[in-house]
């Protein structure tokens, strides 16, 4: 007995290790056995072959025949007279075939005649009225002693008043541009300040520019882009 005794006074330490050693593995070995028996008896077997599982992928082919595909039509489908926002049908072809009517121009002479003098720009030219030597700002149209003046371009009347050299004077206003119509009968105007004119119609008829009555009966014509003067034949249709 005192063998025995003195056998395991001097290896305490280590037996002490083993016994703890023994129940770890002990406890490890029920607590894998519980879990097997909650997932069944093939749970091993799936936990086995978890890591090394192959994918079966069905067998079909890369590149296949398409059937059925709709052709694109020969002709636009036409879109639905609701799709417009304005709910007006498009313009038709009359049957018999003639073009629809053309919009109106945008341009009409502002009277009968022949252009007597050209806008001169920056070059001095001789006044045989003032019987001086500068700028003509405009062109002069000569015409019939009671020639009807028509409006050239489509705008809104923006002013109207006497100057002294120039005689009576209408501005319409269209866009950038204002166009002056100088030497007018006073008491043959037909519009007033405000009135929105259309191309070609009457403003009045010729009366007299005084600073130009050596040139006989004649529209004088400026336009004016920004306020500053520019040859009104560029914008002769």
């Amino acid at each position: 007995m005192n063998r025995i005794i003195s056998f395991f006074k001097g290896r305490g330490f280590y037996l002490a290790l083993a016994l703890c050693i023994l129940a770890a593995a002990a406890s490890s070995f029920w607590a894998i056995r519980g879990v097997m028996e909650r997932f069944g008896p093939d749970a091993a077997s799936g936990i086995e072959q978890e890591g090394t599982q192959q994918w079966d992928l069905p067998d079909v082919q890369v590149e296949q025949k398409v059937n059925d595909v709709p052709e694109p039509s020969a002709r636009p489908s036409q879109p639905s007279s609701s799709a417009s926002g304005s709910g007006e049908a498009p313009a038709q072809a009359s049957d018999s075939g003639e073009a629809v009517d053309a919009p109106a121009p945008s341009f009409a002479r502002p009277v009968e005649g022949q252009i007597s003098q050209a806008y001169s720009g920056d070059e001095l030219v001789y006044n045989e009225t003032l019987k001086d030597w500068r700028t003509h700002n405009g062109v002069d149209i000569a015409c019939a002693a009671d020639a009807t003046v028509k409006s050239a371009v489509a705008g809104t009347v923006c002013n109207i008043y006497e100057d002294g050299m120039w005689g009576q004077i209408v501005e319409v206003e269209a866009g950038e541009l204002t166009w002056r119509y100088a030497g007018l009968d006073a008491a043959s105007l037909q519009v007033a300040v405000g009135d929105a004119v259309g191309v070609g119609q009457t403003l009045g008829k010729i009366g007299e520019v005084m600073a130009e009555t050596a040139a006989g009966p004649h529209l004088h014509l400026e336009v004016l882009k920004g306020g500053n003067r520019v040859d009104p034949e560029h914008y002769f249709g």
